[in-house]
C-alpha cells in the first residue's frame, strides 16, 4: 500500500469558505510561500518560504530542486500544490489520531467508518451518546482536517515543521480568512470523485 506524499497543509478554519484555485496561487505568491507556477496546480517554494516555516532540529535536508519533471507532485523536494474541492473533505491518513466525541469524550474509535478519509464531511452520529457530530469541529491534533479549499506543502514530514505565526498572518492579510494546518501523508485528492 503506497503511504502517499507527506504534506503541510493549510485550510481556511471555515471549513465552507471555497475560494477559487487561482486566488489560492495569488495568495501563497503575495505571502512569499510560493513562487512561479509548476505546471497546472502546483507552485515552486517561494522566497520567504524558510521565514514562513520553521524547520526543527529533526528535519531532514531541505531541498527546492526538481530533480525532473516526474518528480512534481511527489515529495522528492518541497513545492506548493493547491486543491479544490466542491464540498468540505476530510483529509485524513493512516496515522491520523483519534478524535474525542466533545459531548461525551468518548473516543470515536470508528471515525474511518463515518468518515471515510477523502469522502465530504457529513453529519454523524456518536455511537456512545448519539451527539451529532461533523467532522470539522473535532479536534484531530493536527493529524487530519476538513475543507474545500488547500494549500499544500510537499515533502513536509509531520514534527518536522511549525508554520511561523507570520504565515498565519499574511494568509490572513491577503484572504480575508483565518487559517489553521494539519499534516498528513496521502496520495493526491480527486475533485472529480465528489
Amino acid at each position: 500500500m503506497d503511504a502517499g506524499v507527506p504534506r503541510l497543509v493549510l485550510t481556511p478554519r471555515d471549513a465552507t469558505a471555497a475560494p477559487a484555485e487561482e486566488a489560492l496561487r495569488l495568495w501563497c505568491r503575495e505571502t512569499g510561500l510560493a513562487g512561479a507556477p509548476l505546471g497546472d496546480h502546483y507552485l515552486r517554494a517561494g522566497e520567504d518560504f524558510l521565514r514562513l516555516l520553521v524547520f526543527l532540529g529533526c528535519s531532514p535536508t531541505v531541498s527546492f530542486e526538481m530533480p525532473d519533471e516526474a518528480a512534481i507532485g511527489s515529495g522528492s523536494f518541497y513545492h506548493v500544490a493547491i486543491t479544490c474541492l466542491p464540498a468540505p473533505t476530510l483529509r485524513a491518513d493512516r496515522m491520523t489520531l483519534t478524535p474525542r466525541c466533545p459531548a461525551c469524550r468518548e473516543a470515536l474509535q470508528e471515525w474511518r467508518e463515518l468518515w471515510p478519509p477523502g469522502s465530504p464531511a457529513v453529519e454523524a452520529e456518536c455511537p456512545s451518546c448519539a451527539a451529532g457530530l461533523r467532522p470539522e469541529v473535532l479536534n484531530w491534533r493536527r493529524s487530519a482536517g476538513v475543507g474545500s479549499a488547500f494549500i499544500e506543502v510537499l515533502g513536509i514530514h509531520a514534527g518536522t515543521v511549525q508554520p511561523a505565526p507570520a504565515l498565519f498572518e499574511r494568509l490572513k492579510t491577503v484572504s480575508g480568512l483565518e487559517w489553521q494546518h494539519f499534516f498528513v501523508s496521502e496520495l493526491p485528492v480527486d475533485p472529480s470523485l465528489h
